[in-house]
């Protein structure tokens, strides 16, 4: 069973979706202006996902609110939530290791979010 785990975290993955062509079109010549490739763009995104990054997750919560995904009152919790994680990092100055600790804690005690 261990055969099956020995390359986790090592494999590719890709991701595919669609966006109209002229999304498309404005996405490209945003990223060149900032001198991003496309593969770049997304790593950062994705990377500000799963770190919890303040102004990612903030943006989310906007989307979501904006689109109706999530109840006010989800969001409020959710926000409620990271205020207090980043709290905890500044009044303990945590190590990363320790916040990621910290965020699973959090994920662990409220799936839903």
């Amino acid at each position: 069973m261990s055969e099956n785990f020995d390359n986790y975290g090592k494999d590719r993955k890709r991701l595919i979706f669609n966006i109209a062509d002229h999304d498309h079109a404005k996405l490209i010549v945003r990223l060149r202006h900032n001198s991003l490739t496309q593969a770049e763009f997304f790593r950062a995104v994705i990377d500000g996902v799963n770190t919890g990054d303040h102004n990612i997750c903030a943006f989310i919560e906007d989307y979501l609110a904006a689109k109706q995904k999530l109840s006010k009152q989800k969001i409020k919790k959710s926000r409620q939530i990271r205020e207090q994680g980043e709290q905890l990092i500044e009044d303990f100055a945590l190590t990363d290791n320790e916040v990621g600790d910290i965020f699973d804690l959090i994920a662990d005690d409220h799936p839903d979010l």
